[in-house]
């Protein structure tokens, strides 16, 4: 059903008729800056060319936004939104700043990767009154993307700083000159063409982090002149860097913490919940598991090492509760989190669903996932987070500088849902976080080669 207002159609090169919905709203975005342009007819020819330049990249679910917000009409197609949106522009129902915005987060929501950092100096994110310095010091900086061309860029800019403070948090838009690798149709030959990369910088003043969400834009070769070989993490530092040089200064702690909370959403997640299992269990070991190593060690009398008693003790205690589930049952619980994957020993050893993004059973896997914590240290885990009955499976990775979440589908992840899973994460931080070891911290900066990295 089309919601009320008046229809007007107007002529345009493009089609014979567009229509569009002219409806009242208010702006709900805040943009910055005294010398930006209020309106996109005081658009040159070439800020317009800028501007459809990333509407362009806008797909159905950021373009949506603006049917929500103001009323555009969808269209048969993207193509047709795009064209009824740039004429809600021109007749002004379309708010042209809070169009700029909306704009510079074309890809803030997608099948981002996003990076957790944490600073040593915890004051810098300490005082909520600190939110609105930084925001009123930081929009003054800002470069509109109207004027953010790609064949002219050279320098990483500041394009964008949203505040929301319900949740307290900065959102920062950079916007970095690029180069994407494209087949050319004609002869099916590969050549580079100059991209503006938009990445994404999420201050968050509750958790105490900074949040770094990178697009994985196709043909990806470089970032400001730093090649990108493989992963997307290969280029974040060049981001980072601008960052921490223009914005926030801070150093990079070691989340530590990242790796005992893991553990305790495996433990959860493998965990029977059965009281009578555990009565059983605790039965066994205080009763029996004194005899069967004796028994065993009269068996083999090599069997005395303190350590190898350990473990049979553990193997035997492990084995026994197996069973135990398999007769009992486990009691379902809701959790925060499920499992998909655990590699250990740098990939070596691992073990993961069959099928991509599906959690693992129960019965099947807990043996294999408590072998894993016992051999090497769990370094990728996939966790699952359910959401309104939807799926975000993610692989979680910790390195000394950062932990990062990378999604295992190619599904759109609104914001919203990164907020949810990174508070979620958070209560297991608060739980388990010890006295932070301030040695191996590093200052960011440039590296000049990839030793340094």
């Amino acid at each position: 059903m089309k919601s009320k207002g008046i229809y007007i159609f107007i002529s345009n090169p493009y089609r014979k008729k567009v229509e569009f919905n002219v409806k009242c709203c208010k702006g709900k975005y805040a943009y910055g800056g005294e010398n930006m342009l209020k309106s996109y007819n005081e658009l040159t020819d070439i800020q317009q060319e800028n501007v459809n330049y990333y509407l362009d990249q806008a797909d159905g679910h950021r373009l949506n936004y603006l049917h929500k917000d103001f009323g555009v009409i969808r269209g048969r197609s993207n193509a047709v939104f795009r064209e009824n949106i740039i004429h809600g522009l021109m007749m002004e129902t379309i708010p042209f700043p809070d169009f700029l915005q909306w704009l510079s987060h074309v890809h803030l929501e997608g099948n981002n990767t996003f990076f957790v950092y944490e600073p040593i100096e915890e004051k810098c994110l300490n005082k909520i009154e600190d939110l609105d310095k930084m925001y009123t010091k930081t929009k003054e900086k800002i470069t509109p993307l109207y004027d953010i061309n790609k064949d002219h860029l050279n320098e990483i800019k500041l394009v964008d700083v949203k505040k929301d403070g319900q949740k307290n948090q900065l959102i920062f838009t950079i916007a970095a000159p690029a180069q994407v690798q494209v087949k050319r149709v004609e002869s099916g030959q590969y050549e580079l063409r100059k991209h503006v990369y938009l990445a994404y910088f999420i201050v968050d003043f509750d958790l105490r982090s900074i949040i770094l969400l990178m697009h994985p834009t196709q043909g990806l070769a470089s970032i400001y002149g730093e090649i990108r070989k493989r992963e997307i993490d290969e280029v974040t530092w060049i981001i980072l860097h601008y960052f921490t040089e223009n914005i926030l200064k801070f150093t990079l702690k070691e989340p530590e913490w990242i790796v005992s909370a893991l553990a305790k959403i495996s433990e959860e997640y493998f965990y029977h919940n059965n009281p009578i299992i555990e009565d059983k269990k605790e039965n066994f070991s205080e009763s029996l598991i004194s005899e069967l190593l004796l028994t065993l060690q009269e068996f083999d009398p090599t069997l005395k090492r303190e350590d190898t008693l350990l473990r049979l003790e553990r193997g035997l205690e492990s084995l026994y509760e197996s069973e135990l589930i398999v007769i009992h049952k486990r009691i379902e619980k809701d959790l925060s989190f499920n499992i998909f994957l655990q590699q250990a020993d740098r990939g070596a050893t691992q073990f993961k669903a069959n099928t991509r993004g599906k959690a693992l059973g129960h019965a099947e896997a807990g043996e294999f996932i408590r072998l894993m914590w016992e051999n090497g240290d769990i370094f990728n885990v996939g966790l699952i987070h359910i959401e309104s009955g939807k799926e975000y499976p993610y692989i979680v990775k910790k390195t000394d500088k950062y932990y990062s979440f990378k999604k295992y589908n190619t599904s759109v992840t609104e914001k919203e849902v990164v907020d949810n899973v990174l508070r979620k994460l958070n209560e297991y931080k608060q739980n388990v976080e010890t006295p932070t070891d301030f040695s191996g911290v590093e200052e960011i900066g440039y590296r000049t080669n990839d030793s340094q990295a």
